[in-house]
């Protein structure tokens, strides 16, 4: 029985200690023998990208040794001995000069083990030592090199959340990149491989490596890393009589259970991630904990999260509670930009999505008008694993509250004891505690984003739920599980005010008239815009209340930005490309300015907020005509389970002080159709 090899991903070590090996050997022939010689792959992290790496350094430096009864020996690979420039950028740090600086050393570092001459190669900048570098290595060696290159984009992906940083960092990787398109170093190039989880930093550099192709979903080299089927069952035959044994005794696994019963578990926690939507692999560091602890646990999700999706769910918490899994053109996907990141491709390239299915679409062609087949994707949560965390982790950055642990269990009891016992007030008491845990700006402004607040709140929490389930006349919002047989139907309503309604359309046209006076630039109008666009009545008023304050020797420029920054996502922010106001005013139009703008601090004339007992009143009318809707229509027991009882949640927004109302039905469970 080998060794398990976690934690290492070098490949001389793992084959000359014995180590347990997934043979990808055969991917890495068919590369080499394709007419392309220079590449680019994405997968998540913890992955198997840095042992592929590792394969290909070891191949290139002639060792056939490590080789021996692989499929490229199979296959009649010579081993021919060229040199390798490896690097990673996976510890690489912030802005040009700190980047520059560390590629520039481990550059260095290469030449220096390669018996070069640093000085000859000196430059100051790291883009044209690496261009010197690979000249004197082909020179060198009257070769051509193998340059591999792991982690890419984590000097962009990195630093996500400081735009400016990540920007930086692309620039310097864009010059760093496009040398190697420089017709005199690419003559001594004969093969190029780049790895990263992202395309991001690789799509934002313009004409940078556009010559890399991408086979990240080409169908081909779909198992190149993780565990194909087939490769599971070869690889772990041996251990899974001990490992149910294990797991038997642990009481995880009943007593009768037998080693299929164990191999569709271990599907149901790692399996299920694919990038052609027909090959499936199972997560290899999941796997290679499991069998080392006999116990099914979320290890991926545990080895870290990438600092750029906590950013972006910071940012837009309910793009990520139900993103959109359906529809995307593979261009969509090969394309994202720093700036408009899309939430789907944000999910599928870091792991947490997976490719459930591919079908061929015809898309017009704008010259011609004449249809173009291109692929659209749709995609899932791959696995148990994932699915479980995933929430967990949504909740817990927009709630800054840790699931299963402290306030957040005391909570779920007393969620659990409301629902039970009925009583609307302590329900509605740890909803409302969520509920003011989230940025004001990003609290539920509509139904849609008040259904997956609800819906974050109970998933994070442990709750069992079906979301939009069609009933007898119409879909149930939620339904919720409670225990074995004891669940609910939850019904959800928001509420608006219509004076509220009136009192924003008429802040919205002031809004409008105060801004046009700003002498603002085409990009800063389209952000002064979008800022509007944003905003209902208490933000006007705060936001501009603040402004105002703070213009007293405050800088415009940092008023504005900090303005727009609240209101908009980074992506959109950085979309519009526009962060001050211009910077040249004369002290006569700084007054002019503020006054318009101080004028929205006020109500509009003839407007008033409503109170907060007229907003409740309204609530809780919605919230009994919700039950009344949902007992007339009856719905059938599409999920096999009789609800015992019919809540309704309507929620609401006065001022800074969030509002959740909380009704129970005061008859039996709804009766079945008939």
């Amino acid at each position: 029985m080998k060794k398990l090899p976690t934690g290492n991903q070098s490949f001389d070590e793992i084959i000359n200690k014995g180590f347990l090996y997934a043979d990808k050997t055969a991917y890495i022939h068919r590369l080499l023998q394709s007419d392309d010689r220079n590449y680019f792959l994405s997968r998540p992290r913890r992955f198997g990208k840095t042992l592929l790496i590792s394969t290909l350094h070891e191949l290139f430096a002639g060792k056939d040794h490590l080789f021996q009864g692989l499929a490229i020996e199979k296959l009649g690979y010579k081993f021919p001995k060229h040199p390798v420039l490896f690097l990673s950028l996976s510890s690489d740090g912030p802005g040009e000069e700190i980047l520059n600086a560390s590629i520039l050393g481990k550059l260095r570092e290469i030449a220096i083990e390669a018996g070069l001459d640093d000085q000859k190669i000196n430059d100051a900048t790291c883009n044209l030592y690496f261009a010197g570098l690979i000249k004197a290595l082909g020179h060198n060696s009257n070769s051509k090199i193998a340059i591999l290159i792991d982690e890419y984009d984590a000097p962009v992906t990195t630093y996500m959340e400081n735009y400016d940083v990540a920007q930086a960092n692309a620039k310097i990787l864009h010059n760093f990149f496009a040398i190697l398109k420089d017709m005199k170093v690419s003559k001594h190039i004969l093969f190029t491989l780049v790895t990263g989880i992202t395309r991001y930093a690789l799509t934002s550099m313009d004409s940078g490596p556009n010559h890399l192709v991408d086979i990240s979903l080409n169908p081909e080299y779909a198992g190149i890393c993780g565990f194909t089927l087939d490769e599971f069952e070869l690889l772990f035959a041996d251990r899974m009589e001990t490992t149910l044994a294990k797991l038997k005794e642990a009481g995880t696994m009943k007593p009768t259970a037998s080693l299929e019963d164990l191999k569709r578990e271990i599907y149901h926690w790692y399996d299920g991630y694919s990038w052609d939507g027909q090959t499936k692999v199972l997560n290899p560091y999941s796997m290679l904990f499991f069998f080392r602890n006999n116990k099914f646990d979320n290890y991926w999700i545990q080895s870290g999260r990438p600092s750029h999706l906590t950013a972006m769910i910071k940012s837009n918490p309910y793009d990520f509670v139900k993103p959109k899994l359906d529809s995307y053109l593979s261009d969509e996907l090969k394309k994202s930009e720093l700036t408009g990141l899309k939430t789907t491709p944000v999910l599928f390239h870091s792991g947490y999505l997976t490719v459930d299915k591919i079908s061929n679409v015809s898309i017009p062609d704008p010259a011609t008008g004449l249809g173009v087949i291109m692929d659209s994707y749709s995609f899932k949560l791959p696995n148990s694993e994932v699915s479980t965390s995933y929430y967990r982790d949504c909740f817990s950055i927009v709630f800054g509250v840790e699931p299963n642990k402290g306030v957040a269990l005391a909570k779920r009891s007393e969620l659990l004891e409301g629902f039970l016992t009925k009583d609307a007030k302590k329900v509605s008491e740890v909803f409302n505690f969520f509920l003011t845990k989230i940025s004001y700006y990003q609290r539920p402004k509509n139904e849609k984003e008040f259904h997956k607040f609800v819906q974050l709140i109970l998933v994070g929490m442990n709750f069992k739920i079906l979301s939009e389930i069609p009933g007898y006349a119409n879909r149930l919002d939620l339904y919720c599980f409670l225990s074995d047989d004891v669940s609910l139907i939850i019904e959800l309503k928001y509420c608006y005010a219509p004076d509220k309604l009136s009192l924003e359309d008429k802040n919205g046209a002031m809004a409008k008239e105060a801004l046009s006076i700003l002498p603002l630039s085409a990009t800063n109008k389209a952000l002064a815009e979008a800022v509007i666009a944003r905003l209902d009545t208490s933000e006007y008023r705060t936001t501009l209340i603040k402004i105002r304050a703070d213009s007293s020797g405050g800088d415009e420029n940092d008023i504005f930005a900090d303005m727009a920054l609240n209101f908009l996502t980074k992506s959109e922010y950085n979309l519009i490309l526009a962060s001050t106001i211009e910077p040249e005013l004369t002290d006569d139009r700084k007054k002019e300015i503020f006054k318009s703008l101080a004028l929205l601090s006020q109500p509009a004339e003839n407007a008033s907020l409503p109170s907060e007992e007229k907003i409740e009143d309204i609530l809780t009318k919605a919230c009994l005509r919700a039950l009344r809707d949902i007992t007339e229509r009856r719905y059938l027991d599409t999920v096999g389970h009789m609800a015992r009882s019919v809540i309704s949640l309507g929620m609401a927004v006065y001022g800074n002080v969030p509002l959740v109302k909380v009704i129970f039905d005061e008859n039996p469970a709804p009766r079945k159709a008939v």
